[in-house]
């Protein structure tokens, strides 16, 4: 079995935040659905319903989640598709970007 510190780029963030932030976020979704019910909890997270609407059967519950859905999901998929991106761009460039950007000098015959 590899360590943790063998891992790099994404495989080392999904094991070490990711899975920690994604864990939290399905606990809190988890109590969420069982308490309020599974639509208004959906509602919630993407912000269709108000977390303090009175469709809400229990809003300070719901407070958690909706904050959640504002902040924590889109800092998980927008972090993984930085990663995914950043590999990708990387592995495509053959040249270095300082030899790319420099200006041809003109030879003297």
């Amino acid at each position: 079995m590899r360590t943790l510190g063998a891992y790099t780029g994404l495989r080392h963030w999904l094991l070490v935040r990711g899975t920690i932030i994604v864990a939290a976020f399905a606990l809190v979704y988890l109590v969420n659905g069982l308490v309020i019910g599974w639509k208004t909890t959906y509602d919630v997270t993407i912000g269709i319903t108000s977390p303090g609407d009175d469709a809400v059967s229990a809003p300070a519950l719901a407070w958690p989640i909706s904050i959640a859905g504002w902040l924590a999901a889109p800092a998980v998929f927008g972090a993984v598709a930085g990663v995914i991106i950043s590999v990708a761009i990387t592995n495509r460039r053959q040249r270095p970007i300082g030899e790319v950007l420099a200006k041809p000098v003109d030879s003297v015959d």
